[in-house]
């Protein structure tokens, strides 16, 4: 953790501290953040003050436990015993040469807007409110700011990543294209454990085997095959790769992340290609606002990238069949603690910071869409997604090439 950061950014928006709280592990912000490798059996606090030491407060059977779990353990401890001995050393806890604290940041989202940093039961919260008098503010971009900016060794990570991710899309397209040119068969499991094998040679990892859906099944995002439900590959599908893998030379190792749509044809019929453009300009739009936004000096939120993108794809009167969130934090997971793109799901109001990087993958999905013209409702399903750094001149996008057109993959 970088306090001075962390103290600077308090300071700037007049908080006085950073009360970080978990119960049995209920919190794992907390500890990260305290440096913590498990949780005791008692409740603990971390205080961080706006200005000075940071200070804690722990059970008093906790002490050889801290000690022995303990990465870094800074600051002055202070034990409890009962409850009663709890609230009073929690309202000292947060006190300050000039008295006690007026706000105080905790894991909380004002009406679970953003869910993800919504780790503080309230109860708690009323507990701190009550005997602080204080009042409690989102930590949401402390979260970001302590978890979800990458250090240069991790985003090289993460570019390292995104090569051998692109590169086993190509393979896997490769396969198809062989089996088709042949008149063979296959399948969604055969693709994606072209992928799988792919990335695991590299020494790569991942949390899920990779998406490969056809028709159809492309219109639910989160559908996989497995070796027991998949359909066949048959020349005149389409077909939706989504695949995602890190490095595991370190924990700290980051994840890439891309989808890409082809076509087992010569020519994709003119409704698809229609469609992935309307994706596509979509994608592209959420690009240049950011850049733009950026470059500027202006501030820029998750949730005014997911409206400029979703507004594209509304207009061409697919609006309700977009029905995820743009984007989502990228890093040590595929879904990590830092914006997501999205006024959607949450209302996601952290702001893009350096550092940060994150998913854009605006989709289609009509599940009786009829696109060859052949009177089958064979279903249709269209994303493209791309992987953003946020840097201090804008905006990278990490995972080029860009997708422009649907692949062919038959000659």
């Amino acid at each position: 953790m970088n306090l001075e950061a962390v103290q600077a950014y308090l300071v700037d928006r007049q908080i006085d501290g950073w009360l970080l709280y978990d119960f049995r592990g209920s919190n794992p912000v907390a500890l990260y953040v305290a440096g913590l490798t498990t949780s005791g059996s008692r409740r603990w606090f971390l205080w961080i003050p706006a200005q000075g030491e940071p200070r804690w407060l722990i059970h008093a059977i906790e002490g050889s436990t801290f000690r022995a779990v303990r990465r870094e353990l800074v600051g002055e401890v202070f034990t409890y015993v009962g409850w009663r001995e709890l609230e009073a050393k929690l309202a000292a806890l947060v006190r300050s040469p000039r008295g006690g604290a007026q706000r105080i940041a905790m894991e909380y989202s004002p009406f679970n807007a953003i869910p993800y940093v919504s780790l503080v039961d309230a109860g708690m919260k009323e507990l701190v409110e009550r005997v602080t008098a204080a009042q409690i503010v989102s930590s949401a971009d402390l979260v970001q700011l302590v978890q979800a900016v990458l250090s240069e060794a991790q985003i090289a990570s993460h570019r390292r990543a995104a090569a051998a991710c692109l590169a086993a899309k190509d393979a896997a397209f490769a396969f198809l294209r062989s089996r088709l040119a042949g008149g063979e068969s296959t399948t969604e499991y055969a693709v994606q454990q072209v992928i799988v094998d792919f990335l695991c040679a590299r020494g790569m990892e991942f949390d899920h085997p990779a998406i490969v859906a056809v028709n159809g099944n492309a219109a639910d995002p989160h559908y996989a095959p497995t070796a027991e439900a998949h359909a066949p590959i048959r020349p005149g599908d389409m077909v939706l790769i989504d695949l995602w893998a890190r490095e595991t030379q370190t924990p700290f190792d980051c994840y890439a992340d891309i989808t890409w749509c082809a076509y087992c044809g010569v020519e994709p019929p003119a409704r698809v290609r229609e469609i992935f453009s309307v994706v596509t300009q979509a994608r592209d739009a959420a690009v240049r606002f950011m850049q733009e936004r950026l470059a500027a000096g202006e501030p820029l939120h998750g949730y005014e990238v997911d409206d400029v993108c979703r507004s594209v794809i509304a207009a061409a009167g697919y609006g309700d069949a977009f029905f995820h969130r743009t984007g989502h934090s990228l890093g040590v997971t595929t879904h990590y603690n830092g914006v997501n793109i999205d006024n959607l799901e949450t209302q996601d109001r952290r702001r893009l910071i350096p550092g940060v990087l994150f998913t854009i993958e605006p989709g289609v999905y009509l599940p009786g869409f009829d696109f060859d013209d052949s009177g089958r409702r064979l279903g249709l399903g269209m994303r493209s997604e791309i992987n953003c750094l946020a840097t201090e001149r804008g905006i990278e996008t990490t995972t080029l090439p860009l997708q422009m057109d649907i692949v062919a993959l038959m000659t």
